[in-house]
């Protein structure tokens, strides 16, 4: 790596947590960027394991990771939830007052880069900076609402009104304006949307199949473009405050 690339690497970074962690002053930001460390994973690699050793907190930069849990029978796996970029892992294991164990496995949806910090590294800077719980703070408690609306939705609500939730927040994230609509740049494989949403293959593509009967989105060679997001936000039936949520999480 050139001296040229490490500086753009860096900068990126820290314009990148200043974004995650607005509380944060620009000295503070480049101090935490300081300790950090990126680290990039293939598509389905395991980037930590359920009850093994948890050494950190990871924020993702780049890609898509899903967070689950083993089943009662050890070898099932069920996953619990998402994280898009501006989203962390790890944050039980480092405060919680007790061993540091992941409770849930993290793994590699797509190719993906995590901003990392140490445990110790991360503890000792809260410490000094307590300006950053501010913001775990209130990502926590975005953390919470979504929780309660997931759980919600997956009780009482349609396949149809789930995917326009879906394709809302992933719009927000890897949204890229492209003729007139908004293309996601993150190219997902269908069976991995078809695990977000808790249906099957099947019912994903016939889902994505009404959607483009109906005009909301175009697909192409496995890119998905949306092009009405008026209607796909009216579809979700999602009042503006749970909306504001939804674009930032998944």
């Amino acid at each position: 790596m050139t001296v040229a690339t490490r500086h753009s690497e860096t900068a990126e970074r820290k314009a990148f947590l200043k974004q995650v962690l607005p509380a944060l002053t620009d000295k503070e930001v480049m101090e935490l960027e300081e300790i950090s460390l990126l680290v990039h994973h293939e598509e389905g690699d395991l980037i930590a394991q359920e009850g093994a050793y948890a050494a950190g907190v990871f924020i993702v930069q780049t890609g898509l990771v899903s967070i689950g849990k083993y089943a009662s029978r050890g070898w099932e796996k069920r996953c619990l939830r998402f994280l898009a970029v501006g989203e962390m892992f790890g944050l039980e294991a480092a405060f919680l007052e007790r061993e540091p164990i992941n409770i849930e496995y993290a793994k590699a949806l797509v190719e993906s880069t995590l901003v990392f910090f140490e445990r110790s590294n991360f503890l000792a800077f809260g410490k000094q900076h307590p300006r950053l719980f501010a913001d775990l703070c209130r990502w926590l408690a975005r953390e919470v609402i979504m929780l309660e609306f997931k759980l919600t939705r997956a009780a009482v609500e349609s396949m149809d009104r789930n995917l326009a939730l879906l394709l809302i927040a992933l719009g927000n994230k890897y949204g890229t304006p492209r003729d007139g609509g908004t293309v996601l740049s993150l190219v997902i494989p269908r069976q991995t949307m078809a695990e977000m949403l808790g249906v099957s293959l099947e019912t994903l593509m016939r889902g994505l199949k009404r959607f483009r009967e109906l005009g909301l989105l175009s697909t192409d060679r496995g890119e998905i473009c949306i092009r009405d997001l008026d209607a796909l936000v009216a579809r979700a039936r999602v009042n503006q405050f749970y909306l504001s949520i939804i674009q930032e999480t998944l």
